[in-house]
């Protein structure tokens, strides 16, 4: 055991910095519901039958082989995990992306802790349903077989199902828990990275809390696998709070100095005052009450015949002192009875302040990186005989408390924990290592159950363990205990904060309430696509892609001349791998023939929150231009003409119109124009650059006169856009609304030579994936009399870049910023 220690002083532990963490969901913007007290949640109606057949057949299929065996229930069958998680990664996409819609991260967060509130729910009442089933599949048999001995057998089986409520519960809910963080990880973690950015993480690393999914939020087994077993009751020394109080001195002790607030000292000044105030006149009452006992003694002895002709004060003096004194002690005793409720609302606030000062300091036990920052000497060099001092003192501590053995014994003991329990409690198995009158009583429950043959010698080897640990093996559990203590702590604070929110959540399951909540504009509705899409689905913007084939009447000579098939060559190289992309990012053809694809992808009145119209465009356009790629890496081998595409990618925040010839539906839209435009190339820009070397594939150039309108100066560019992609304007602030946009100066080679080029950047979930995207905001160069180039000009232009080595470069940007954020993070 360690000796005697002098405690370091304030200042020199003072020099150990500290993090605290205290984190709170956002949830101030989200609308009241009806009743002004919680957010009104309505849930797919698919995903929540679903929840339920899937938990209740996970159910099943856990206690089936313990507590059923030869019983079908009705509802029985596999559990399908493949198609819940399907359906739970959709509800998760949809929830993400009608937030990125509302643009309030805290809708998302409200429909993610409404599944965690409904899941949670439904794990006990499915659990409460199996049990329920059982007994109704012995009813059903009859009066004569509910008197049968199998009957009774199945009932008791029924009993212990019961009992063993809390296991069962913590497996399913950690399956769940697990399937969660994985559709979390995987999958929905990319798409909100690319919607929102960075920014929330700490948010949903909270969310991922398991101890949400435990039967009452503590679970003995669970805390010994994950963390450590504390004790229960209250007279174990090592019991959560007491544990709490230990490590909160500990901190004190550790130089962390926190503020009183100024209202603190002014209610505690207000408090003291009052108390004076109550001892001044408590004495004031003492010192009345002897003159009155005084008084009244004189009184008694005036009465007496001698003493009438002896006494100076007369009777009736006396008398009215008397009277006066209980006067004035009554007063002051109504006073008194006065101060009783002021001191009573100063104590009250002054306890509240002491109590937010108790949770300011707890909150530097809410970061688990703190224990090594205080306890590790080799956290770092600096301070490191330090924080070896303070880990002795804590274990010096722990032993002068009588702790540290039942700390020891908690670890020592998982290694046998699954064998001895059941029938040994973990906190008796616990105690049996420490104590020896609780390894007598171990003992006899062990002879109780011959058939699982348990000995009772290992426990007696793990009490001759914990000791004889040497002081590194002493030192190291007690560094892994504080660890793991503040993780606990900050696991069980998160989880009461989780929990204090999912309360503030009505799940409405009638269409009455949703009706009701609906028309009073405080409803969320966390659905899938179909179930959101109304009667009369209306488009209320489109965007269209022209993808432009240059020289194809030359192309089409070339290979007439050769005897070869153009209208095959562009069918099989381009259109048809084109076609085979549409589904993917919900396209449709608009016309389509040997030099030109136009397509389009609408949004309408219920995909405007989720379908993503321009990135997607953006997305594919680059995917078209890949197939080109293909393609004329296969040409230069086959001795085939290579193709050269130009795409113009045109955003109109209103549906288009039509007009009819025959049966044909004719479109018209000025994004058609615009995409045409958009997507040209002049050959004056194609002699200028025919020699350039660049990562880009888009440039304009200007020849107007100053003072030409936007419209205007349309007129006067000279484009080049040879197999790249343009945005128009409103496109690209519409892209920005979609997803989250990052930006990047870089210089880089230009026609012109090197210069500064801001690039845009971010990420397009696309299904289960995302897509990254580049683009860059270039500006239209000035076009001399004389050909040559000239000065950047105010007119601005975007282009979807393609340069695969641009991508690598940004996607390296992207994995070193995520890898800071990872650093920071103030989760273990």
């Amino acid at each position: 055991m360690p000796t005697e220690l002098a405690a370091p002083s304030a200042p020199e532990a003072g020099r150990i910095e500290l993090k605290s963490y205290n984190l709170a969901l956002p949830m101030a913007s989200l609308s009241i519901g009806v009743d002004n007290i919680h957010n009104d949640v309505f849930l797919s109606p698919k995903f929540v039958q679903s929840a339920r057949d899937y938990l209740f057949d996970l159910l099943r299929q856990t206690t089936s082989a313990t507590y059923f065996p030869g019983i079908e229930l009705r509802s029985s069958k596999n559990p399908d995990g493949i198609a819940f998680r399907k359906l739970l990664t959709e509800v998760l996409q949809s929830a993400l992306t009608n937030a990125k819609y509302q643009k309030n991260i805290e809708i998302d967060i409200l429909f993610r802790l409404a599944i965690l509130k409904f899941l949670n729910f439904e794990i006990g009442n499915q659990f409460a349903n199996l049990i329920l089933e059982g007994k109704e599949w012995i009813r059903q048999r009859g009066e004569h077989f509910e008197r049968s001995q199998q009957a009774h057998v199945i009932k008791a089986r029924l009993s212990e199902l019961q009992s063993a409520r809390r296991r069962i519960v913590r497996g399913v809910g950690q399956q769940v828990a697990q399937m969660l963080v994985d559709i979390e990880e995987n999958v929905i973690a990319k798409a909100r990275r690319a919607l929102f950015g960075e920014d929330f993480l700490p948010f949903y690393d909270l969310l991922k809390n398991r101890i949400i999914f435990l039967d009452g939020g503590k679970d003995d087994v669970y805390f010994l696998e994950h963390y450590v077993l504390l004790g229960n009751y209250v007279r174990d020394p090592d019991r959560f709070e007491a544990m709490d109080a230990l490590f909160q001195d500990v901190l004190r002790q550790a130089g962390v100095v926190i503020p009183h607030e100024p209202a603190f000292n002014e209610a505690k000044e207000a408090h003291d005052e009052l108390l004076r105030q109550a001892e001044a006149i408590r004495a004031e009452m003492a010192n009345l009450e002897t003159q009155r006992e005084a008084t009244q003694k004189r009184l008694d002895r005036g009465e007496s015949l001698f003493n009438k002709f002896l006494s100076t004060a007369a009777p009736a003096d006396l008398k009215a002192s008397l009277n006066d004194l209980e006067l004035r002690r009554n007063h002051q005793q109504m006073k008194l009875e006065e101060l009783g409720p002021q001191i009573d609302a100063a104590k009250q606030k002054v306890d509240f302040f002491h109590k937010d000062y108790s949770g300011k300091l707890g909150d530097y036990l809410n970061d688990p990186e703190n224990a090594r920052r205080l306890f590790d000497p080799a956290f770092s060099e600096a301070d490191a005989p330090l924080r070896a001092q303070l880990l002795d003192q804590l274990i010096e501590r722990l032993d002068k408390q009588e702790i540290l053995y039942h700390i020891l014994a908690s670890y020592e003991i998982r290694a046998i924990a699954p064998e001895y329990n059941p029938p040994v409690h973990l906190q008796q198995l616990r105690k049996a290592v420490v104590f020896k009158e609780e390894l007598k009583r171990v003992e006899n429950v062990i002879k109780q159950v011959p058939a699982k043959r348990l000995s009772i010698k290992p426990i007696e080897e793990l009490s001759k363990k914990i000791r004889r640990y040497s002081r590194e093996e002493l030192q190291a559990t007690i560094l892994q205990f504080a660890t793991d203590f503040l993780r606990l702590r900050r696991d069980l604070h998160d989880a009461d904060h989780l929990n204090a929110c999912m309360e503030r959540i009505n799940l409405v399951t009638t269409e009455k309430a949703r009706d009701l909540s609906r028309i009073n504009h405080c409803l969320y509705e966390c659905v899938l696509p179909e179930e959101a899409r109304p009667e009369q689905d209306v488009v209320v913007s489109h965007v269209i892609i022209k993808t432009d084939v240059r020289g194809s009447t030359r192309m089409t000579q070339d290979l007439l001349s050769r005897g070869l098939n153009p209208a095959s060559h562009f069918s099989l190289n381009l259109h048809e791998p084109v076609k085979k992309l549409l589904d993917r990012y919900g396209a449709r053809k608009v016309f389509i023939e040997g030099d030109a694809i136009i397509l389009a992808i609408f949004e309408t009145e219920a995909t405007r929150s989720y379908a993503r119209a321009v990135a997607k465009a953006c997305v594919l356009a680059r995917q078209i231009l890949a197939v080109c790629s293909s393609y004329n890496d296969r040409a230069a081998g086959n001795n085939l003409p290579p193709l050269e595409l130009g795409i113009g990618v045109a955003f109109q925040g209103s549906a288009p119109t039509y007009w009819t010839d025959g049966d044909s539906r004719i479109m018209i839209s000025k994004a058609l124009n615009l995409s045409d435009r958009l997507s040209g190339c002049a050959k004056l820009a194609r002699r200028l650059l025919a020699t350039q070397r660049s990562h880009f594939s888009l440039f304009q150039f200007l020849t107007a006169l100053e003072g030409a309108s936007a419209e205007e100066l349309d007129e006067f560019l000279v484009r080049y856009n040879l197999n790249g992609v343009e945005l128009n304007d409103e496109g690209f602030q519409k892209l920005s609304e979609e997803i989250s946009l990052e930006t990047i100066e870089m210089k880089l080679d230009m026609p012109w030579g090197k210069e500064n080029v801001t690039l845009y950047y971010g990420e397009v979930p696309i299904g289960e994936s995302v897509e990254l995207l580049v683009l860059r905001k270039g500006a239209a160069r000035e076009l001399r009399p004389d050909g040559k180039i000239g000065a950047a000009t105010p007119h601005p232009y975007y282009e979807v870049c393609t340069s695969p080595a641009l991508y690598e470069l940004v996607a390296a940007l992207i994995r070193t910023q995520q890898a800071a954020v990872f650093e920071t993070t103030p989760r273990a």
